[in-house]
């Protein structure tokens, strides 16, 4: 034909089939506002004049509501498809709607939040995974996940414990947003205690820490009715304390100054009150508590022992709620609820012990039986309380604030009078007064603005401005007097000493997490803390009126070091072998002196067999500052100091590795081995406590801690709980100021341990919970003789002891026993929960220590003396009775955001 005459059929044709496209690029076409579905719109669109062609069966069978009015074709195609696998393209005859060829083979990312639908609160550990693809994540602990997939239509589920399963098609068209809420299922019994990750994913290989929530935690009860996280958290293998808890935490070998406490991420110095009997989390402010022993996270540094990440709760977005309750310890109240629903919340939380008034007249009057005057007086309080607004589409703002304080006194007189005749008949008349007391003050503060930004489908970040406050101030003196009352002859001892330890901590933190693809994802961040130390110790043979206030270090007694951190991890996959790989770096500055350190973290995790994963760990940390324990008075008097250009920080290397069995869905057995050790560790020399200079009398050394764990756990159904056996042994070796150089037990060393928790559903909301456990009794050192003290003056003494920490207390064993229920009538706002129980249920008398006193006596009319030891114990069997009531302003139905 020629391509003269093939170009002018084309000149012919293309002419008015462009104008026809040009014409439909302009006109308007217009459809009414209706809900129809997107067959029935095209089909509308034809009949207006439209020249669009599309296949019936690739259309999806969704209905679609049209806004109405008037818009080009163009317009209308992409408000019809945009949630559709769809496309459309422009030709000569119009527009064709076809399947969209490039978007099966791109990759996007669903990301958002993962609340819970009745309060609002952020979901941490949620499972969210891609139904047909198999692949999943978990939330962090702001509730953020991102997840990436190929184009298209899929179903997302998510799933966490105690909340409904839920699922969203989703399509992915671009990088999408998909903040979801979770029904609560309250029939559902509550697991225990769970890995911080879900069983079944990918990413669950890697976590380390174990969860403990604030329901779990509510079922175990406690002392005197008062639930306290830190009862469930000494139930766990490797954690344990000294006697019915008083001491603290002691986490694999090492000592409670050397783990790390963080409160809504900020470092908390003081954990207990009454000497470690409760702790100061309020399980009504408490969300909950990520305990670390090994495999700790790169975000995690400062201390060379666990790590207890303890997160409370947001206050509830939709609803008031009060909440006011009692123990047989302590009164409670909270309230919650929002200030602009959905977008803001507060949460205000109290609690004061009120017991302490019975204690007073209780102690009277057990002192007066005995021949003593005097009393035990306890007060203590604390508050929580949090704002949490929405800052924009992708960010949210808080603001934490907790106040607590204990303030100890116990004071004790007693004089007996004694008759001696000579063999000459001459009779002497003797007064033997003594006298007591121990005043002991401490109490935190600790703040925290944070705000949290989502940045991308794939970034998200925190910024936090923080501050911790821990006083504690300690005063003790001791008299013992002989009075000969017929000639006037007087001999007397007195020892007495005051204490106290200030650290104030400002900081400045980011911490960012970036997803690079389904299992891996980096993690990293910087800090910068400013302290101030403020030692102080004083001890000597004067009355304690004479003391004069002064420092004991420095000209202003005060140390002002400066510290400044970065970290960062890989999460990553080889086969199927799951690992992470974290690195933290620090320096710590002090009055001219600088220390670097580099701590890197490795895990590997994975699977054997479908019922069989393993994991191992390799952790190193670095603790610049140090925790002084004194057990010159009763309770501990402790004394934190920082790291100076005569003391080190001290480290930490620890490897471990484990095998979990899960034969059954309900049923896992996990045994693992440890070994830790221990470097620069720094202790008061033997004597020194009664030195006012605390830093020419500490002694360096080392220890080193190993063991083996197992725990048999039933997670579900209605009974639920585990059985773990603890076989381990921690020791020291310091110089020659400390048991002459020669190795000796870690004072809470505990060569056995066994711990039983059973929960046993026997209602909807009616569970009946027991607990036993068994540790081998607390090293301790005994004296059998005294020496003079020159270094002092007069005639105070000084006890000797063969053998540092060489004899052992009575095994420690207890069982308690708790019933919880929660009544709500139907359509009441109100809810009662009571728990009813016994602590201690077969009386065991746990020593918490023993104390020598002397007592004088005649024996063949010879005046003597001689050292009388005394068992001091806390707990003996008390009932356990708390009930709590509390007012809702409605319920708030599910939904999904």
């Amino acid at each position: 034909m020629g391509w003269p005459r093939l170009l002018l059929i084309v000149l012919l044709l293309g002419g008015p089939l462009a104008r026809l496209s040009s014409q439909q690029e302009q006109e308007r076409f217009a459809l009414p506002r209706r809900v129809v579905t997107l067959e029935q719109a095209l089909t509308a669109l034809n009949d207006a004049g439209a020249h669009l062609s599309y296949r019936p069966d690739q259309l999806p069978d969704k209905a679609i509501r049209l806004p109405g009015g008037r818009r080009t074709l163009a317009r209308w195609l992409d408000l019809l498809l945009r949630d559709t696998e769809l496309t459309y393209s422009q030709g000569a005859a119009g527009y064709l709607v076809l399947p969209d060829p490039d978007l099966l083979n791109r990759t996007f990312s669903a990301f958002g939040m993962i609340t819970d639908s009745r309060t609002g609160e952020r979901l941490i550990g949620a499972t969210v995974q891609w139904v047909d693809r198999g692949t999943g994540t978990q939330t962090n602990e702001y509730g953020f996940f991102t997840l990436p997939s190929r184009g298209g239509s899929q179903r997302l589920r998510v799933t966490y414990i105690g909340y409904f399963p839920f699922e969203q098609e989703v399509l992915l068209r671009s990088d999408t947003l998909v903040n979801l809420a979770l029904q609560p299922n309250r029939e559902l019994p509550q697991i225990i205690v769970t890995a911080a990750g879900n069983e079944g994913e990918s990413s669950s290989y890697l976590e380390t820490g174990t969860r403990i929530g604030r329901a779990e935690v509510t079922q175990l009860g406690g002392l005197g009715g008062e639930a306290d996280p830190l009862q469930l958290a000494r139930l766990l293998p490797g954690v344990t304390s000294g006697a019915d808890g008083i001491g603290g935490v002691f986490i694999r070998g090492s000592e409670a100054g050397h783990n790390l406490i963080l409160l809504d991420g900020v470092p908390v110095y003081g954990l207990n009150h009454a000497g470690g009997l409760f702790s100061i989390f309020s399980n009504q402010a408490i969300r909950r508590i990520d305990l670390y022993k090994d495999g700790l996270p790169a975000r995690f540094g400062g201390r060379i022992g666990g790590v207890l990440d303890v997160h409370t709760r947001d206050g509830n977005l939709y609803e008031n709620e009060l909440t006011v309750g009692s123990s047989l310890l302590s009164a409670q109240v909270s309230a919650e609820g929002p200030i602009k629903p959905g977008e803001s919340s507060y949460l205000l939380t109290g609690r004061y012990f009120w017991a302490g008034k019975l204690i007073r007249e209780y102690s009277r009057q057990y002192k007066s039986k005995r021949g003593r005057r005097g009393l035990t007086d306890y007060d203590v309080y604390d508050l929580n309380f949090k704002l949490n607004q929405r800052a924009g589409r992708r960010g949210r703002i808080y603001l934490s604030l907790y106040s607590g304080s204990d303030d100890y006194t116990n004071s004790s007189w007693q004089s007996k009078t004694i008759s001696q005749t000579t063999e000459a008949g001459a009779t002497f008349l003797y007064t033997t007064p003594v006298s007591r007391r121990e005043d002991l003050k401490w109490g935190n503060t600790v703040g925290a603005l944070r705000y949290n930004h989502v940045f991308s489908n794939r970034t998200f970040g925190n910024f936090r401005l923080s501050y911790s406050d821990l006083l504690t101030q300690s005063a003790f003196e001791r008299s013992d007097s002989l009075l000969n009352l017929t000639n006037g002859y007087a001999h007397g001892d007195v020892f007495s000493g005051s204490y106290a330890s200030q650290i104030r901590q400002f900081g400045f933190a980011f911490d960012g997490q970036t997803s690079l693809g389904v299992s891996n994802f980096v993690r990293y961040g910087a800090e910068v803390n400013a302290h101030r130390f403020e030692p102080h110790l004083l001890n000597g043979n004067e009355k304690l009126a004479v003391y004069i206030s002064e420092n004991t270090d420095q000209s202003d007694g005060a140390h002002h070091p400066l510290q400044y951190t970065l970290y960062g991890s890989y999460n990553g996959t080889v086969g199927s072998t799951f690992y992470r790989l974290g690195l933290r770096g620090g320096l710590w500055s002090n009055q001219g002196k600088g220390y670097f350190s580099l701590s890197p973290r490795v895990v590997l995790a994975g699977p054997l067999s479908p019922t069989v994963d393993w994991q191992a760990t390799y952790d190193r940390t670095v603790q610049p500052v140090h925790l002084l324990n004194s057990f010159v008075i009763g309770l501990p008097s402790d004394l934190w100091v920082p790291s100076a250009p005569t003391l080190a920080p001290s480290t930490a290397d620890q490897v471990s590795g484990k095998i979990k069995f899960s034969p059954f869905p309900t049923w896992s057995v996990e045994s693992g081995v440890y070994y830790k050790a221990l470097h620069r560790l720094v202790a008061y020399s033997e004597g020194s406590q009664t030195s006012d200079n605390w830093m020419q009398n500490l002694s360096r050394g080392s220890g080193e801690a190993y063991g083996f764990e197992t725990v048999a756990q039933r997670s579900r159904g209605r009974l639920r709980g585990w059985l773990s056996y603890t076989l381990a042994r921690s020791q020291r070796d310091f110089d020659d100021q400390i048991n002459l150089g020669r190795p000796f037990p870690f004072r809470y060393d505990r060569r056995h341990s066994v711990k039983l928790l059973m929960i046993y559903q026997l209602a909807e909301r009616t569970t009946i919970t027991g607990s036993w456990r068994y540790e081998t009794g607390l090293a301790y050192s005994l004296s059998l003789e005294t020496i003079q003290d020159p270094a002092i003056g007069g005639s105070a003494e000084l006890p000797i002891t063969s053998e540092r920490n060489g004899y052992r207390m009575p095994p420690n064993h207890r069982f308690d026993l708790n019933l919880h229920t929660t009544l709500s009538a139907p359509g009441s706002k109100f809810t009662h929960s009571i728990d009813v129980g016994v602590y201690n249920l077969y009386n065991r008398h746990n020593p918490v220590y023993f104390e020598t006193r002397p007592e004088y006596y005649i024996d063949e009319d010879e005046l003597l003396s001689r050292t009388q030891f005394y068992q001091i114990f806390v707990a003996p069997l008390l009932p356990v009775l708390s009930y709590h009531l509390t007012f809702s302003s409605g319920e708030q139905p599910f939904f999904g955001r």
